[in-house]
C-alpha cells in the first residue's frame, strides 16, 4: 500500500514539472508533507503493533508462570494463602512490580493494560492472605506495588471507573498495620465523639475553619447515618460523617443545583476528624474513601463537603482524592468552598 501512494507521489512530481513547472516548488513542498504524514503513519503503526506483541507477551509471561498460576488460581477459588505461599505472593507481586517499573519508564501505559490486568492485581492486593504475607508485613521490599496501587487509584479516578473492592480491602489493612481499627461508630460512642471534637478544636488554631457541633448533631448523625471511626490504643483518634439529607434543607447539593433526581443522588461528607496526634498519617483519607465505598453501596452518584476558604489541610486532602470546587456559598456557620467528586456508575457486567 505504502508502495503504491509513493509511486504514485513520484508520477505527480514528473508530471508537474514537465507540464507546469513554475508550480513545481509547491507540489514538492506539499508533497514533503504527504511524504512525511506517510512516515509518521508507519512510525505509529508499528509502534502500536510493538505495543500489542509487548502487552501479549506480558500476559504470556503472566499466565506461563507455575508460581503466579498457582497464586491465580487460589485466589479465583477463595483458597486460603498463607505464610507457605510466600514465594508464590513474591512471584506474583514482582510481576507487577515490572509492571510499573514499565510505567514509570513510558514503555506503556494504563490504557494498555487497565483491562487485561486490574482484576488479576486488585484481587491479590485486596487478599487478607496477600497482605500479611507480604504485601503490608513486608511493604518496604515491595515500594513499587505501593506506588502503583496509588497510581492505578488516580487513573482509575480520571477516567470514571470505580475502584475495585480489593482497593478497600487495602485502605482497612494498612491503615491496621499503622496502628488503627476502622469501625462503624453508633451512639454509645457520643461522649468519644465530642472528645475528639473538643481535642480537634483545641489543636486547630483557627476557630473559624470548622464548627464546632452540639451533642444533639453528633447523636442523630450516630443513630440515623454512617459515621466511621478510627481507634488507637483504644482511644478514639479519627472520625468522619456521611449523611444522607435526601431532598431536605440540609443538602450540600442545592447550594449548586435546584435539579431535584441531582439533589437526592447526592450525600454530604459532613464532617472528618482526625486528633493532631495523628494528622499527616493519611488517617484522614482513610475515612473518606471508605466513606465513599458506603455511598458507592448505597447507589449515590455524587457526594460533596464544605471547607472554609483558608483551611489548606482540608482543600489539600480533598483535592488529593479527585474532589473539585463548585462555587463558594454562604451558609449559616459562614463563607465555605464547596467541593464535590462525581461517584463512578458502577461496573458494567456482561454475560457470556
Amino acid at each position: 500500500m505504502t508502495t503504491i501512494v509513493v509511486g504514485s507521489f513520484l508520477i505527480s512530481i514528473f508530471a508537474a514539472y514537465i507540464l507546469w513547472r513554475e508550480a513545481f516548488t509547491v507540489v514538492l513542498a506539499v508533497g514533503g508533507l504527504v511524504g512525511a504524514l506517510v512516515i509518521l503513519y508507519e512510525v505509529r503503526l508499528t509502534k502500536r503493533i510493538a505495543q500489542a506483541e509487548f502487552i501479549r507477551d506480558l500476559n504470556d509471561g503472566f499466565t506461563t508462570n507455575a508460581s503466579i498460576d498457582e497464586l491465580w488460581r487460589k485466589l479465583l477459588l477463595g483458597e486460603e494463602v498463607t505464610g507457605a505461599d510466600r514465594h508464590l505472593v513474591s512471584t506474583y507481586l514482582t510481576f507487577f512490580e515490572t509492571v510499573q517499573l514499565l510505567l514509570n519508564r513510558g514503555v506503556i501505559d494504563f490504557t494498555l493494560i487497565d483491562n487485561l490486568f486490574r482484576n488479576r492485581f486488585f484481587t491479590a492486593i485486596g487478599n487478607p492472605g496477600v497482605q500479611s504475607t507480604a504485601l503490608i508485613r513486608d511493604g518496604g521490599s515491595f515500594y513499587n506495588i505501593h506506588v502503583l496501587i496509588r497510581s492505578w487509584r488516580e487513573h482509575l479516578r480520571s477516567a470514571g471507573v470505580r475502584l475495585p473492592e480489593g482497593y478497600y480491602s487495602y485502605v482497612r489493612a494498612t491503615a491496621a498495620f499503622r496502628g488503627y481499627a476502622l469501625e462503624p461508630l453508633e451512639p454509645l460512642h457520643l461522649d468519644e465523639v465530642m472528645g475528639l471534637q473538643a481535642e480537634v478544636m483545641a489543636g486547630l488554631g483557627h476557630a473559624s475553619w470548622l464548627r464546632e457541633n452540639n451533642a444533639e448533631m453528633f447523636e442523630a448523625c450516630l443513630a440515623e447515618h454512617d459515621v466511621i471511626g478510627a481507634w488507637k490504643d483504644d482511644r478514639l483518634v479519627g472520625a468522619a460523617i456521611l449523611y444522607h439529607p435526601g431532598a431536605g434543607p440540609e443538602s450540600i447539593k442545592k447550594y449548586v443545583s435546584t435539579n431535584d433526581s441531582e439533589i437526592t443522588e447526592a450525600v454530604n461528607l459532613k464532617l472528618v476528624l482526625v486528633a493532631p496526634s495523628e494528622q499527616r498519617s493519611a488517617l484522614g483519607s482513610s475515612l473518606v474513601e471508605l466513606l465513599e465505598q458506603r455511598a458507592l453501596a448505597l447507589g449515590k452518584r455524587e457526594i460533596l463537603c464544605t471547607v472554609h476558604p483558608a483551611n489548606r489541610p482540608s482543600h489539600a486532602l480533598f483535592s488529593g482524592l479527585g474532589y473539585q470546587r463548585q462555587g463558594r456559598v454562604t451558609t449559616s456557620y459562614g463563607v465555605r468552598d464547596v467541593l464535590a467528586r462525581v461517584l463512578p456508575k458502577p461496573t458494567q457486567s456482561w454475560v457470556a
